[in-house]
């Protein structure tokens, strides 16, 4: 039986949205991607939890957030497995062409396909934070060139780490497969365009598990159409779902996912939950806050 996803509405402390209880009794919020305009009604307010990894859903909204609130996100070892071992699946599918050799099977042949070694395939990742950090380190355990891309410094052995914008072209140029694991801010809002892809090795592919917004998603469609992009994996898309029109249903370099590369998971996103929740009321620091002036 398939796990579902932990999505419940806005949350408080107290209750369910809007049955929250006693307005002045809140003080601690648990939200997801709701409009938060009733979060002003709780004067008591100090902490609001984010309960996804990402909280672009909550900067989007940052002036409904009382002044003085701490907003936190979920940093969660068992989000961070699955988010690495969905970019190695579709990777690796693509790399050992895999839709390939479906083919041959429902053609009933035997063919070896020439497939390139790990250590011949350069896999560059934007965002080096916690999803692409252990991303990064494990693909470089398997082998291949990895290359990073951030914001700001950073250091991880074995990867070649690179930031500011003005080295993104230098990023891009020889990578063979991004990876993008950005966190979605003003700076990186449709940061994969037409010029971006432009830069990118002829033949590249490409994966999307951060936000739909980092793809400016017409550009990417012609990237492939025109040959500099091999295709496409994408966990995010701008629209979630996508209306039945949207040209990536029907593109045949196109795969496309439900969002489901790293789902919330209860036993392990709880305790850290009830954590900072603990810390709301003995005055310690709260863990996982997000830096509201950078958005992550």
């Amino acid at each position: 039986m398939r796990r579902r996803a932990w999505t419940p509405p806005l949350s408080v402390w107290g209750g369910i949205h809007p049955d929250s209880g006693s307005s002045e009794d809140i003080d601690a919020a648990l939200v997801w991607n709701h409009p938060l305009d009733d979060l002003a009604r709780f004067p008591r307010l100090r902490l609001v939890m984010s309960l996804g990894a990402g909280v672009d859903h909550v900067m989007a909204f940052r002036h409904l957030v009382p002044d003085g609130v701490v907003l936190t996100r979920i940093v969660d070892p068992a989000m961070t497995a699955q988010m690495t071992c969905w970019c190695l699946m579709v990777m690796l599918d693509h790399l050992r062409r895999m839709e390939d050799y479906r083919r041959l099977h429902r053609e009933r042949r035997y063919e070896e396909l020439e497939v390139p070694l790990p250590r011949d395939v350069t896999v560059g990742i934007l965002g080096l934070g916690v999803l692409g950090g252990d991303c990064a380190r494990v693909i470089g355990g398997m082998g291949y060139q990895v290359m990073g891309w951030s914001r700001s410094p950073r250091h991880i052995d074995g990867v070649t780490c690179q930031s500011g914008l003005e080295a993104l072209e230098r990023f891009l140029a020889p990578c063979d497969v991004v990876i993008c694991l950005l966190p979605l801010t003003r700076e990186t809002e449709g940061i994969l365009n037409a010029r971006t892809m432009s830069w990118m090795k002829k033949g590249a592919f490409l994966i999307n598990a951060a936000r739909g917004g980092h793809v400016v998603e017409e550009d990417l469609v012609r990237a492939i159409d025109d040959g500099r992009l091999a295709g496409a994996a994408l966990d995010v898309q701008r629209q979630e779902p996508m209306p039945d029109d949207h040209p990536f249903w029907y593109h045949p370099k196109i795969l496309t996912f439900p969002h489901i590369a790293a789902l919330t998971v209860p036993e392990t996103s709880a305790p850290q939950i009830a954590e900072n929740c603990r810390r709301l009321h003995t005055g310690e620091p709260f863990i996982n806050i997000v830096d509201l002036d950078r958005g992550y």
